[in-house]
């Protein structure tokens, strides 16, 4: 099996694992209330290894970036659940929701555009 058959994942955990902060991955579970709207449920939440830093003046006048999002990089080595559009991520006591998905061209982490709720 070749680094590329998803090991870099484990090599990457390893190694930029205790480099990185410990964040929460959370699935914001909502219930069907049957009269067309949602409830919360009650959501659920992976432990992850994240950083997260500010984008570039000029990253967010051409993707068009508003100043409060940031770059989330979570690893994805020991995460079972995939994220989606809407999911939340809490950092140092910050909870964002997921704007924005990107995955590295390794596979390794995810890039997440994260929104201050």
């Amino acid at each position: 099996m070749s680094l590329l058959d998803g090991d870099l994942q484990a090599v990457f955990g390893s190694v930029f694992g205790p480099l990185l902060l410990d964040g929460t991955l959370i699935n914001p579970s909502l219930t069907d209330d049957g009269y067309g709207g949602f409830t919360d449920g009650s959501d659920s939440t992976e432990a992850v290894k994240l950083m997260v830093e500010a984008y570039s003046e000029y990253t967010r006048a051409q993707a068009d970036i508003p100043a409060t999002d940031v770059k989330i990089i979570v690893l994805q080595d020991g995460v079972d659940s995939i994220p989606r559009k809407g999911w939340e991520v809490r950092a140092q006591g910050v909870t964002y929701r997921i704007e924005q998905i990107d995955q590295d061209p390794a596979q390794a982490a995810w890039v997440f555009q994260g929104r201050p709720k």
